[in-house]
């Protein structure tokens, strides 16, 4: 655990000084960056960009069209007999399955109450309890019944990572604001709820995309890359940059200081001479990020979706809004669509920061609980009587 820790530390230590000492360097008084809860932008953004929206939305087209091109089978594989077995073998339901309908409960009180960002994390909740239930009841395994003991680690995990990358970092580029935040305690409850069931249901959901033998088998025979020469400490070095200068040119270098943690982390594996989340590409497996980053993605448009539905049906303000300077062009669920690959980075962050929280269980083997074969038998002897026949 000791070189997972080290690793968590340096990112973090790098995550949350770079910024303060770019603002500080700068001459940005840190009273003008840093609030809590975030509900107005600090300065206004810059307009749109007619021409870098043109230029980004060009870049996503070809970026996805590359990873479809690359992913793409190059051979068939002959369908296993026990990916049929799986499917037609149905269980049942997992008992867990009922704690769903206690959060949707939960999450109707929240929305009552307007307690958007607590909503929406009950929300999230539940929809990672439904999906290990159903992977579970299709294949017999998922994510709450291989390793409880990691998937509960991963809510304290998610929560400190959400609060580093996606509100600390916000800080200082303020991408987005909570507009119906204005007090502080009830702010902080709610987005730690929601910050808390980010990577448990992203790891569930990737392994739900993974449960279909079809959809897994696509993805594991693209492309083979190879193995190319790769250095760690530029990756290292661009990031560290990258989150320095973010905090003085916010408008113009927030999508790089959105990502580099992501490349931070990247980086420190390169470095250490460890497989990566992109390893499995130089074979033609692109299942790990694929299916990962399509998570991200689906579960985005969850949030998202849940976000503007709940700002539409009352009366108050959504949970958060978007301001992206720059940037305009058609809109998926209120984000310009070359938005939505900030969803690859941030997987690629999920399933690293997943990596580091396995090293204690893959040291500690897993033994089955302890079920003897016959009951005990426990002899009963009247001593009493036996004294009488002697």
């Amino acid at each position: 655990m000791f070189g997972p820790a080290i690793r968590l530390l340096a990112i973090t230590l790098l995550t949350v000084l770079l910024p303060l000492a770019g603002a500080v360097l700068s001459g940005q008084p840190l009273s003008s960056l840093l609030h809590f809860p975030l509900h107005v932008r600090g300065w206004d953004p810059a307009p749109i960009n007619a021409a870098l929206t043109d230029a980004a939305q060009l870049f996503a087209i070809l970026l996805v069209g590359a990873l479809l091109w690359l992913c793409w089978p190059r051979k068939r594989k002959r369908p296993d007999i026990a990916d049929g077995q799986r499917r037609t073998a149905q269980r049942p339901w997992p008992r867990y399955v009922w704690l769903s309908l206690l959060v949707l409960i939960a999450a109707l009180i929240a929305i009552d109450g307007q307690a958007f960002n607590a909503a929406i994390g009950l929300l999230t909740l539940a929809l990672t309890l439904l999906l290990n239930a159903n992977t579970e009841r299709r294949t017999g395994s998922s994510l709450i019944s291989q390793r409880r003991g990691y998937f509960l680690l991963l809510f304290p995990a998610s929560l400190a990572a959400g609060w580093l990358v996606f509100y600390w970092l916000n800080l200082f580029i303020g991408v987005w604001t909570y507009p119906s935040a204005t007090e502080a305690v009830p702010f902080a409850l709610g987005k730690s709820l929601d910050y808390a069931s980010l990577l448990p249901a992203l790891l569930s959901l990737r392994q739900w995309l993974g449960s279909f033998p079809r959809l897994l088998r696509w993805t594991q025979s693209g492309l083979p890359l190879g193995d190319r020469g790769q250095a760690g400490w530029p990756l290292i070095g661009l990031a560290s940059l990258a989150l320095a200068s973010g905090a003085v040119w916010p408008d113009q270098l927030y999508p790089l200081m959105l990502i580099a943690p992501s490349i931070l982390a990247l980086g420190l594996q390169i470095a250490a001479h460890q497989a990566t989340s992109l390893s499995g590409i130089a074979q033609g497996d692109w299942s790990r990020p694929l299916l990962t980053t399509a998570a991200a993605a689906l579960l985005m448009a969850y949030s998202q979706a849940i976000n503007l539905l709940l700002g539409s049906l009352t009366s108050a303000s959504p949970a958060w809004a978007y301001q992206l300077p720059l940037l305009g062009g058609i809109e998926l669920l209120g984000l310009p669509a070359p938005a939505w690959l900030i969803t690859l980075p941030l997987a690629l962050l999920g399933l690293w920061l997943a990596d580091q929280l396995t090293e204690p269980f893959k040291r500690r083997p897993q033994q089955p609980p302890f079920r003897p074969r016959s009951p005990v038998q426990i002899p009963v002897v009247d001593l009493l009587r036996e004294q009488k026949r002697r």
